[in-house]
């Protein structure tokens, strides 16, 4: 399981984002608009060896970065 970080400018360019996930499972946990950029935070559900939908996200027109943080479901802090 990861955590996907992606910022990208105009909330149109999200539809694009979430369409690039194609048969990968995952789940949107959070969304911050600032002006006209925005970050999602996305829970991901893959094997290590498939992490193509990265990729395609990376190829978005508009997608500034894509972080992939692994997680086990744990916050310790």
């Amino acid at each position: 399981m990861y955590i996907a970080v992606i910022h990208y400018a105009s909330d149109a360019v999200g539809d694009d984002i979430t369409r690039a996930f194609g048969r990968t499972k995952f789940f949107v946990k959070s969304k911050t608009m600032r002006g006209d950029h925005v970050e999602m935070a996305v829970e991901v559900f893959c094997d290590d060896k498939d992490m193509t939908f990265a990729e395609r996200i990376r190829a978005i027109e508009g997608v500034e970065d894509v972080t992939l943080i692994q997680y086990n479901g744990e916050y310790h802090g």
